[in-house]
């Protein structure tokens, strides 16, 4: 006789109900993908160093810009809400009422070792699903970064792989050449 498994999905209005009631601690690194809460890892010295380095790099950018934000929630949909390394987002009167939306995004920024798989085959589908319009993978574990650009439904239809000795402007930013050296360390 064979037991089916139940698995309990949940929305964003519950995930955050479950932290306002002490449920969820608010230092537990957890993010909500596709309904499920999901534990991060970890962040490692090499991937907190890496997001420093894009934080000095993209600071450039004038805040009446856009803005940067490390770290924090996006809303993506009403049972998704991860919580990228880096996002840069268009101008808002206010993000204090609201987390970002994906039509906010100008460049998402994902920062892998143990969980580049993870980043790759699960999060990155749901970002192009979402019409997030580009997304850096910075992959420590194959020293590259991974640029998904055009997305659709079934996922982005550009992937670039830039290694070592090479530069990328991003789309929102093209007079802005990161090195994928000075990404990697």
């Amino acid at each position: 006789m064979s037991v089916q498994i139940q698995r309990w999905l949940f929305t964003v209005q519950q995930y955050h109900l479950m932290s306002e009631a002490g449920i969820l601690r608010e230092d537990e690194r957890l993010e909500l993908i596709e309904g499920e809460i999901i534990q991060m890892a970890a962040i490692g010295t090499r991937q907190a160093s890496c997001v420093k380095r894009l934080i000095d790099q993209f600071s450039v950018i004038p805040e009446e810009i856009a803005i940067l934000d490390v770290q924090n929630p996006i809303r993506l949909t009403d049972r998704t809400e991860p919580q990228p390394d880096i996002l840069w987002l268009q101008l808002r009167a206010d993000y204090a009422t609201a987390h970002p939306v994906p039509s906010e995004v100008l460049l998402l920024v994902e920062v892998a070792d143990s969980t580049v798989d993870n980043d790759r085959n699960i999060k990155v589908p749901i970002y192009a699903r979402s019409l997030i319009q580009e997304v850096w993978l910075v992959d420590l574990v194959e020293n590259c970064l991974e640029v998904y650009r055009q997305p659709g439904p079934n996922g982005y239809s550009l992937m670039l792989k830039f290694w070592r000795g090479q530069q990328v402007a991003p789309l929102a930013f093209p007079d802005l050449d990161v090195s994928v050296d000075f990404i990697l360390g």
